[in-house]
């Protein structure tokens, strides 16, 4: 089915090696908002008390710049049978766009598998030890260089071979008409939250290629989360990692389980000073 992305006015704040790119968390709401209004089958779906996605795959990025020349669409497939996992439905998120010669390519963005047996939300470590706390500013500043829009880890960022913990807030003035999902910003901060402990640790700066399953108990449409980043394996091209995003009384409202995370091909190292320092530190 043909679909039309949101408009997003501050998407040019979303920058990635310095071209203007739609976030994925974006693509992934437009995906979840299609998928709750329409099944497969075209019928109303009803709403799930946890919203489950498995297999979500990110293979391109979709730049601002050709957003006005596509053509968008959304491909809603039943999924494989499997007793243990239940109804589910793969959708995908395509462009089209018309190139030279009344030639045209089509790219996949985004694709992820949705719905399934009653999911177990999987609990984060009661604590992290970090070895640096680093103003979120600073990082922003530095390390993850976007605009306003999406600055939205907060305070201190404390970080640890065992993995790291953040604050993240949506920025004001909210969204109007989100999905089930909640607040994208709130996951795409937590996400920062990740990139920057792979800097630290990986050494290098990775971005979200994919997961293997999100768990969402209690979406919030506007406010505030603790987030955790905790790592599975980390390899010298690629990362894998488990998030969380949780409310005042340390409830988790959010999961994001196998995060893989992958640097670009000919992306820049970071700064030296946030790569292996000696010792527990605070930055400034």
């Amino acid at each position: 089915m043909s679909v039309f992305l949101p408009d997003l006015p501050e998407v040019a704040d979303h920058a990635i090696a310095g071209i203007a790119t739609v976030p994925a968390v974006e693509l992934l709401d437009l995906l979840v908002r299609t998928v709750t209004v329409h099944g497969s089958d075209g019928e109303s779906q009803g709403v799930p008390s946890i919203l489950s996605m498995r297999q979500a795959r990110f293979p391109r990025f979709l730049p601002v710049e050709e957003v006005q020349r596509c053509t968008f669409a959304v491909t809603l497939e039943d999924a494989a049978s499997d007793p243990h996992l239940g109804t589910r439905t793969r959708a995908t998120f395509t462009s089209r766009i018309a190139l030279a010669g009344g030639m045209h390519r089509t790219r996949t963005h985004a694709a992820v598998t949705f719905g399934g047996a009653d999911p177990k939300i999987p609990q984060p470590p009661a604590a992290i030890a970090h070895d640096v706390e680093l103003p979120a500013a600073r990082a922003y500043q530095d390390l993850i260089p976007l605009g306003p829009r999406f600055c939205n880890l907060r305070g201190f960022v404390r970080l640890g071979r065992e993995g790291g913990t953040g604050i993240v807030r949506s920025p004001e003035p909210p969204r109007a008409d989100l999905s089930l999902a909640g607040c994208p910003y709130l996951v795409d901060g937590a996400m920062h939250l990740a990139c920057l402990w792979g800097q630290r640790y990986a050494g290098y700066v990775a971005y979200p290629t994919g997961f293997a399953a999100r768990l969402i108990a209690a979406p919030l449409m506007h406010g505030q989360r603790r987030c955790m980043v905790v790592p599975r394996s980390v390899g010298s091209r690629h990362m894998s990692c488990d998030l969380w995003l949780t409310d005042e009384a340390n409830r988790v409202c959010d999961a994001i389980v196998g995060l893989d995370m992958a640097p670009l091909a000919t992306g820049a190292l970071p700064p030296a000073w946030v790569v292996h320092p000696l010792g527990p530190q605070r930055l400034s």
